[in-house]
C-alpha cells in the first residue's frame, strides 16, 4: 500500500496562515483610538478656549458697562451690527468687522497688517465722518458732582508711586461701590478728581437728593478710609480732605468717538459743578442755588446752610451757594436751621473770590438779594448760634474732631505705622541671619557690650563704618526667599517689644511745633523712601546693561546673573544687601530729635549747663537724643528685640556706630562737623579725579577678588546723606509741604522768643535766611543726592523741587512771612489753623473753613 502525506510548503502556508489581519486590525484600532483621543483633547481645548473667551467677554462686558450706560451700549452694538451687515452685503472684507468697535477703541492692536490698518482707519472714519449718526442725547434733569482730594498733590510728592495709586484705588473703588448701590453713574476720574452724575440715562425726579446722599456717603467713607490707610501709607494721610461741588441742570451726554472713545458729558452744568468744587472748602459739600432749590422742594431744606457772601466763579460771575450739612439727610434731630444768607463769617479762602462789600452789595442787588448793611445787626446776633450748629454737624460725622481721644488715635496710628516700617526691615535682618545659619557662616552675638555712660557720642564719629564685604550667597538669600515664608519670622514677643519701644520713644518727644514725633515720622517716611530707591534702584537699567553685556561677551545666563548681583551690590555700595544698615538709618530718623526742647543748641548750653559740660558744648541735642534712644534699647524689657536686631557677632557695635554717625550728622550748625562731612564726601566720591570709573573696580575682577573691594566709606557717606536729606525733606518736596513745615518751624522759634528763650524775633531775617539756607545747604545737599548715583530718579526729583521751592519763596516769601507773623499775633487764632490739622481744640469757624 502506498500512503501519500500531503503538506503545504512554507510559502503556501504563509499565503493562508498570516498575522496581517491582526496587524491591520490593531493598526486600525490604534488609529481610531488616537482619533478619538485627539477629538477629546481638541474638545477639551476648545471648551477651555471658549471658557476663556467667555471670561474675557464677561470682563470686557464689565468694562463696557462701566464706561457706557446700557442704552448707549445697545446703540453702539446696533450701529456696529448694521455696519457689518452692510459690509457683508457689499462683499467687503469682514476681517475688521469681527472686532468689537469698543474693544478696538480701548485697545488697538499694536501690530497690524497694512490691510487691517486701512480697514480699521476706514471704519473709524466712517463712524466719525457723519455717515453714522452721533450717539448723543440731551438730559434736562441731572445733578453733576465733582469731588477732589484736598492736599493730594503735596501728599503724593512725599510718597512712592505705588503708594499714590494705592490711595486712589482704595478711595475710588469705595466711591464706585457706593455709586453702584445708589444708582449713581460714574463718568470718569481726572487725576484725583472723581466725577459722577444722576438723572441719566434713566430719568429720576429725585436726582438731586440721591446725589446729595451720595456726596455725604463719600465724605464719611473718605474720612474713615484715610484713617485706615494711614497705617500703611504713613503720616499725613488722615489729614487729607475732600472738596465736593454739585450743580443741577441739563447736560449733553454721548460717546465722543475716535480712539479711546468714552461716554462724556458736556455743557454749562459740568462747568458750574467744577466751579463748585474748586471754590469749596476741605471736607465740605458746596451746592448751587439750583441744587438747593431741588433739595428744598424735596423737603430737605434743613440740610442746607447758606454760605456767607457770594463767591465769584470763573466765567459765572457772583453766585450764591449753600453748604450741604454732612449729617444724614434722614436725621430727625438735625434741627431747622434758618435758611438765610450770610450765616458764616468770610473765610480767608473766600477773599480770593470776593473783592469788597461794596461790590457784593451791587452783585446782590442784581440777584434780588438784601445787602449786607440791611441785615448786619441780625447777622451778628445769629452768627454764634449758626457757627455752633454747623460745627456740631461737622462733629457728627467725625470731621475736624479734635478731641483728646482723636488726637490719641492719631498718635497710635503713627506708632503703628513706624512700627510696621521698622518691622519690615527687621524681617530682612532675620531672613539674612537664617540664611547664614544654613551656610554655617553665622556667628552668634556675644553678651551685651558694656558702654561708658559718660560717652560723648560726637567724639566717636567714624570716618567709615565697616560694612560687610560682597557675599553672593548671603546677598541672594533674602531676595530669593518667597514672601509668604517671611511672614511671622519675627517672634511675637519681639514684635510686641518693637511696638513698645516705638511708643516709648513717641512719649519722649516734647509738645513743640516742629521737632515733634509727627516730624520724626515725616523724616522716617522720607528716609524709607530713599532707602527703597537704593534697594530697588535702576532694575530696568541693570537688566538692559546685562543684556548688552551678554551680547558682547557671549556669557551664559548664570554668568549674567552673577554679574548682575555684583553690579547691584557695588553700584549701591552694599546698602541694598545690608538690612542692618537700612534698619539703622530708619531707626535713627525716628529717634534723632527725641526730647528736643524746641530751642537750638546755643540756647541749650544756657538752659542745660550739665549737658553742655558733659558734651563739651558740642551737638548737645543730638548727643542727648542718642543717649536716650540707646539707653532705652538696652533695657531688659527689650531683650528679645535686641536679639533679633543684633543676631550676628559685631552687629551691635556696627549698629551703634551707624546710629552715632547719622544722628550727629543732623547738627548742621556745627561748622567743624560739616567740614569733616565735606572732607569725607571728597574722599569717597571726588578723590580719584573726573576720569575715575567706579564700575571698572568690580566688573573685571575675579570672583575671589570681589570681597576685597571696600565700600565702607562710600556707604557711610551715602547713609549720612539719606538722614540729612530726610531731616529737611520738606524743602525738597511739594511747595505746600515746604510751607507747612516752614510755618511750624517759625512757630516753634517764635514760641521760644515769646517765652524769653531766644533773643531775636524770628520774623527778622526769616525771608532772606530761607534763601540763604537753600543756596548754602539745601541745593548742595540735593545735588549730592543726584551725584552719588544710588537713588535713581529721586536725585533729580529732590533737586528739581528744591530749585522750584526756592524760586517760589523768592516770589512769595515776604507775603508768607507776614502771614506767619499775623497769625502769631492774633492770639485768639494762634494754634487753631495748623497746616493740615486742628491741634488745640478751638472751633473758630473762619479757621475751620480755611482748612
Amino acid at each position: 500500500d502506498y500512503k501519500l502525506h500531503i503538506y503545504p510548503s512554507d510559502e503556501f502556508e504563509a499565503c493562508y496562515l498570516t498575522n496581517q489581519p491582526r496587524i491591520f486590525s490593531l493598526a486600525v484600532s490604534l488609529v481610531f483610538l488616537v482619533t478619538v483621543i485627539s477629538f477629546i483633547v481638541y474638545d477639551i481645548l476648545v471648551e477651555k478656549r471658549q471658557k476663556k473667551l467667555l471670561e474675557n467677554a464677561e470682563r470686557s462686558g464689565k468694562v463696557v458697562a462701566s464706561l457706557f450706560p446700557a442704552m448707549v451700549r445697545d446703540r453702539l452694538f446696533y450701529e456696529r451690527q448694521t455696519r457689518d451687515e452692510e459690509r457683508m452685503n457689499t462683499g467687503l472684507s469682514r476681517g475688521a468687522s469681527e472686532i468689537s468697535r469698543l474693544r478696538k477703541f480701548m485697545a488697538p492692536a499694536p501690530h497690524q497688517s497694512q490691510s487691517q490698518s486701512h480697514s480699521n482707519d476706514s471704519d473709524t472714519a466712517t463712524a466719525v465722518s457723519g455717515s453714522a449718526p452721533a450717539i448723543a442725547d440731551l438730559y434736562n434733569d441731572t445733578t453733576v458732582l465733582f469731588a477732589d482730594i484736598a492736599g493730594f498733590t503735596a501728599w503724593s510728592s512725599e510718597r512712592e508711586p505705588t503708594q499714590v495709586f494705592q490711595l486712589l484705588e482704595s478711595l475710588f473703588c469705595e466711591f464706585d461701590s457706593e455709586a453702584k448701590s445708589m444708582k449713581v453713574f460714574k463718568i470718569e476720574t481726572i487725576g484725583d478728581c472723581y466725577v459722577a452724575v444722576t438723572g441719566l440715562p434713566e430719568a429720576n425726579p429725585d436726582h438731586a437728593v440721591i446725589m446729595a446722599k451720595f456726596a455725604q456717603r463719600c465724605l464719611l467713607r473718605f474720612n474713615e478710609l484715610t484713617k485706615e490707610l494711614e497705617l500703611s501709607l504713613g503720616p499725613g494721610t488722615a489729614d487729607l480732605g475732600i472738596r465736593i461741588g454739585m450743580h443741577s441742570g441739563p447736560v449733553t451726554a454721548g460717546v465722543l468717538r475716535g480712539e479711546k472713545a468714552r461716554f462724556q458729558l458736556f455743557g454749562d452744568t459740568m462747568n458750574t459743578a467744577s466751579r463748585m468744587e474748586s471754590t469749596s472748602i476741605k471736607n465740605m459739600i458746596q451746592v448751587t442755588a439750583d441744587t438747593a432749590a431741588l433739595l428744598k422742594k424735596s423737603g430737605k431744606g434743613h440740610t442746607l446752610i447758606a454760605r456767607e457772601g457770594l463767591i465769584k466763579a470763573k466765567g459765572k460771575g457772583y453766585m450764591q451757594t449753600y453748604w450741604l450739612r454732612p449729617t444724614s439727610l434722614y436725621s430727625s434731630d438735625s434741627g431747622n436751621l434758618p435758611e438765610r444768607l450770610d450765616t458764616l463769617r468770610v473765610s480767608q479762602h473766600e477773599v480770593d473770590h470776593i473783592h469788597s462789600r461794596a461790590q457784593q452789595d451791587v452783585a446782590r442787588e442784581k440777584l434780588g438779594l438784601p445787602s449786607f448793611s440791611h441785615h448786619q445787626q441780625d447777622l451778628l446776633a445769629d452768627n454764634t448760634k449758626m457757627q455752633q450748629e454747623l460745627v456740631h454737624s461737622w462733629n457728627d460725622t467725625g470731621f475736624n474732631d479734635i478731641s483728646k481721644n482723636d488726637l490719641e488715635e492719631g498718635l497710635n496710628r503713627l506708632i503703628k505705622w513706624n512700627t510696621a516700617v521698622l518691622e519690615s526691615i527687621l524681617t530682612k535682618i532675620v531672613v539674612q541671619q537664617n540664611e547664614q545659619r544654613k551656610q554655617n557662616s553665622f556667628k552668634p552675638s556675644k553678651d551685651v557690650i558694656e558702654y561708658d555712660e559718660s560717652a560723648r557720642f560726637h567724639e566717636e564719629i567714624a570716618t567709615a563704618v565697616k560694612m560687610p564685604p560682597f557675599d553672593r550667597e548671603a546677598m541672594s538669600a533674602a531676595y530669593l526667599m518667597p514672601s509668604n515664608e517671611k511672614v511671622n519670622l519675627i517672634p511675637p514677643i519681639a514684635r510686641e517689644e518693637l511696638r513698645g519701644y516705638v511708643a516709648r520713644i513717641a512719649s519722649m518727644y516734647q509738645d513743640v511745633h516742629f521737632h515733634s514725633f509727627e516730624h520724626a515720622s515725616h523724616v522716617t517716611m522720607s528716609a524709607q523712601k530713599l532707602i527703597n530707591k537704593v534697594v530697588l534702584r535702576n532694575s530696568t537699567e541693570l537688566n538692559n546693561s546685562m543684556h548688552m553685556l551678554g551680547d558682547d561677551k557671549k556669557k551664559g545666563e548664570k554668568d549674567l546673573q552673577k554679574q548682575k548681583e555684583a553690579d547691584l551690590f557695588f553700584s549701591t555700595y552694599g546698602i541694598s544687601s545690608d538690612p542692618l544698615a537700612q534698619f539703622a538709618v530708619v531707626f535713627a530718623a525716628l529717634v534723632h530729635d527725641v526730647e528736643h526742647r524746641g530751642v537750638p543748641n546755643v540756647q541749650l548750653i544756657k538752659e542745660q549747663p550739665d549737658l553742655a559740660m558733659k558734651y563739651k558744648n558740642k551737638s548737645i541735642a543730638e548727643n542727648n537724643s542718642i543717649r536716650i534712644a540707646w539707653s532705652e534699647l538696652l533695657k531688659p524689657e527689650f531683650a528679645n528685640l535686641r536679639r533679633c536686631i543684633f543676631g550676628s557677632d559685631g552687629d551691635e557695635s556696627r549698629f551703634r556706630q551707624l546710629l552715632i554717625n547719622v544722628v550727629i550728622a543732623t547738627d548742621i550748625t556745627d561748622r567743624e562737623r560739616r567740614a569733616g562731612e565735606r572732607e569725607r564726601w571728597q574722599a569717597a566720591f571726588l578723590s580719584n579725579g573726573d576720569d575715575f570709573n567706579w564700575e571698572k573696580e568690580w566688573q573685571n575682577k575675579s570672583e575671589d577678588k570681589l570681597p576685597d573691594i571696600d565700600v565702607s566709606l562710600k556707604a557711610t557717606v551715602v547713609l549720612e546723606q539719606i538722614v540729612l536729606a530726610s531731616d529737611v525733606a520738606h524743602t525738597m518736596q511739594h511747595w505746600l509741604t515746604y510751607v507747612k513745615w516752614n510755618e511750624r518751624l517759625y512757630k516753634e522759634m517764635w514760641a521760644a522768643y515769646a517765652s524769653g528763650r531766644a533773643e531775636k524775633d524770628p520774623t527778622e531775617g526769616w525771608y532772606k535766611g530761607e534763601i540763604g539756607f537753600f543756596d548754602g545747604y539745601i541745593i548742595p545737599l540735593a545735588t549730592k543726592l543726584k551725584e552719588c548715583g544710588v537713588f535713581g530718579n529721586a536725585g533729580d526729583e529732590y533737586l528739581g523741587n528744591a530749585l522750584r521751592n526756592k524760586a517760589e519763596w523768592i516770589e512769595k516769601g515776604q507775603a508768607i512771612v507776614a502771614e506767619f507773623e499775623a497769625k502769631i499775633k492774633r492770639k485768639s487764632d494762634v494754634d487753631t489753623c495748623d497746616a493740615g490739622t486742628l491741634r488745640k481744640g478751638y472751633h473758630s469757624t473762619s479757621c475751620l473753613m480755611n482748612k
